[in-house]
């Protein structure tokens, strides 16, 4: 039986360092100079409101309700979130060892050039058969077609998925998929959570 296994990437595959607000007014402050409560209200509103509706390019659309450098700051903000991610102690052994008996995916909600260029700097990418974000969909998880996209990704009979949210979660179980929410575990323990034999 062929078996796959996905992961969520923020906050399970890769953990941050510095609260978001904490980078996001970092942000401000290294193209302003400032970082005004207004301006962090503003953008939160904004790109909240977009990317739940899955609008192109929810980050420059946000910044741009503050300031006429979104570009510049839309850059600046995936710059220090790549940089203030922190990969789990045992990850990279963790998913080359699964990778011998299972093919594995990231299954994640956001942006895929965004997500994408965070697995790579932090040299996760070379672990995974597919990447799945639903921003590719039109939909977030815990609704179906981020699974559904997922299933379509790669050939197999089961499916199990990791993640730290009752969206990851949920989701999965309504879909059939095993599931485990991570908490700080090891991901090569994820099978047995899943009581795959």
């Amino acid at each position: 039986m062929k078996r796959a296994i996905y992961f969520d990437l923020d906050g399970t595959l890769l953990e941050q360092e510095r609260g978001y607000g904490e980078i996001l007014a970092e942000t401000f402050r290294s193209v302003h100079g400032e970082c005004r409560d207004e301006w962090l209200t503003s953008y939160d509103e904004a790109f909240f409101e977009a990317f739940q509706a899955c609008e192109p390019d929810p980050v420059r659309r946000a910044f741009a309700t503050v300031s006429d450098e979104d570009e510049t700051l839309a850059t600046k903000l995936l710059e220090l979130e790549a940089e203030y991610g922190r990969v789990p102690d045992g990850t990279h052994a963790d998913l080359a060892a699964l990778g011998e008996r299972y093919q594995l995916g990231v299954l994640t909600n956001g942006m895929p050039g965004w997500q994408r260029e965070k697995l790579a700097a932090n040299d996760l990418d070379r672990h995974f058969d597919a990447v799945v974000t639903s921003y590719e969909v039109g939909a977030h998880k815990p609704e179906p077609a981020p699974f559904e996209a997922a299933e379509s990704a790669v050939t197999a009979d089961a499916f199990g998925m990791v993640g730290d949210s009752d969206a990851d979660v949920d989701g999965a179980r309504e879909r059939g998929w095993a599931s485990l929410r991570y908490d700080g575990q090891r991901f090569r323990d994820a099978p047995a959570a899943f009581g795959w034999r």
